[in-house]
Order: structure tokens, then C-alpha cells, then sequence
């Protein structure tokens, strides 16, 4: 008899839950909307459609944006049909004008120092390729891109930086002609700098008598020799 009557009241108690869960159920669905698209529209139309619906518009982020005009709506959640009690919100994502900034030039600076420039004016180094420089030291930017140019914050800039100079060993040219000389100086790496003109009656016409720097010294790849050259 016992056993009986408890059976009897686990069974009422799931059909009163049974009940209630249906009535909230329905009572859900006969006050609640469905969330209307939004997407593509504006933050004004958007907010118009859901007060239309009881609804409230809730702009959770602001985000650059080329492809779409200023102020349009980007994503929403809950999306597109689902079900939301009068009174209750709407996140959307909506899109604003990129931020635009003066790319600042940082050729001649140590490496650290322009991607401290660059961060500062909302920028960012997108590559670092180094490459030898006769002059400019190890570290030091030789080239960039985009220099004083108008770009959108959070854009990458390519940078060149210096590794040293490349080495090669100065030719003897002392005793050679101008055009024999230039020649060596070209396929060691080294181009032809200054040329004075001395007179040295011992000497042949056109005959280099003196070389800068000296011959067996240590150059830069690319950088130049002065040569006197006996006057015609």
C-alpha cells in the first residue's frame, strides 16, 4: 500500500512538472520576439528595427573597417531569428573609419630606435632584411617603405638594415693607366673616386702615381679610391 502511494506521488509531481515546464514554455513563446537581421544595416536602423521589438541595441565594439561605411553593423548576437523576451539586448559589432597615420622615416637610425618611432605612431615592422652598407653600421636602417606616406594605424613597415660593410682588399694600381686601373678597382668591388692630376716627367702620360687608400688595405664593398694620374 505504501510502496503503492509513493509511486502515486512521483507520478503527480512529474505531471505537475511536466505542467509547469509546458506553461513557462508557453508563457516564453507568447512574450518573446524574434531577433531581426541586422547586419549591413546602420546602428540607426538597427536600433529603430529593435525598439519595433522591444528590444535593446547594445554596441559591444567599434572596429576598423575598409570595406564597409562608418557606423554600419558588422555581426550581432544572438543572431538572426533566435527568441529574446521583450526588454532584452542585442550586442553588434559596427564598423568605424580606419584611424590614419603619418608613416615617420627612420633611415639612419639604430634598429631599436625605429621600431620604437614606428610603434609610437601606431605602426608596425612587418619585415627586417639586412643587407651589406659601405658606410652605415651593423643594426642601423639603410631603407624603408612607405615613408611619410598616410596609411591606416596598425600597418607593417618593411625595413633594410645595415650588417657591415663587405670587405675586400684594395689592387695595386700604382704604374697603371687610368683605364687599366679603373678596370682593376671594378672587379675587386671598389669604384673609382677622385682623380687629381700631378706632373712626373719620369712617369708616362696618363699613368697612375699615387692611389687612396693604399694597395693591400681592407674596404667597404663599393666604396672608392682616389687616384693621381701623371698630366698628359
Amino acid at each position: 500500500m505504501f510502496r503503492q502511494t509513493m509511486v502515486s506521488a512521483v507520478v503527480a509531481a512529474l505531471v505537475a512538472l511536466g505542467v509547469s515546464y509546458a506553461s513557462i514554455r508557453g508563457d516564453f513563446l507568447r512574450h518573446s520576439v524574434d531577433v531581426p537581421q541586422m547586419v549591413g544595416s546602420t546602428v540607426d536602423t538597427a536600433r529603430s528595427a529593435l525598439d519595433q521589438a522591444g528590444l535593446l541595441l547594445v554596441v559591444a565594439e567599434d572596429r576598423d573597417d575598409t570595406a564597409a561605411p562608418p557606423g554600419q553593423v558588422l555581426s550581432q548576437r544572438p543572431l538572426p531569428g533566435s527568441k529574446l523576451r521583450s526588454g532584452e539586448s542585442v550586442n553588434v559589432v559596427v564598423a568605424r573609419a580606419p584611424t590614419v597615420v603619418k608613416v615617420p622615416g627612420v633611415v639612419g637610425l639604430p634598429l631599436g630606435e625605429a621600431r620604437t618611432r614606428l610603434e609610437k605612431a601606431h605602426l608596425t615592422v612587418s619585415s627586417v632584411v639586412e643587407q651589406p652598407h659601405p658606410t652605415l653600421g651593423v643594426g642601423m636602417v639603410i631603407a624603408q617603405t612607405l615613408d611619410g606616406a598616410e596609411v591606416r594605424a596598425g600597418t607593417g613597415v618593411e625595413l633594410k638594415v645595415s650588417k657591415g660593410a663587405d670587405t675586400v682588399t684594395v689592387p695595386a694600381v700604382v704604374g697603371k693607366s687610368l683605364t687599366k686601373a679603373k678596370d682593376l678597382l671594378t672587379q675587386a668591388g671598389l669604384t673609382l673616386g677622385q682623380v687629381r692630376h700631378a706632373s712626373d716627367d719620369d712617369r708616362s702620360p696618363g699613368i697612375v702615381l699615387e692611389q687612396k687608400p693604399a694597395a693591400s688595405q681592407t674596404l667597404g664593398k663599393g666604396m672608392a679610391v682616389d687616384l693621381v694620374v701623371n698630366s698628359d
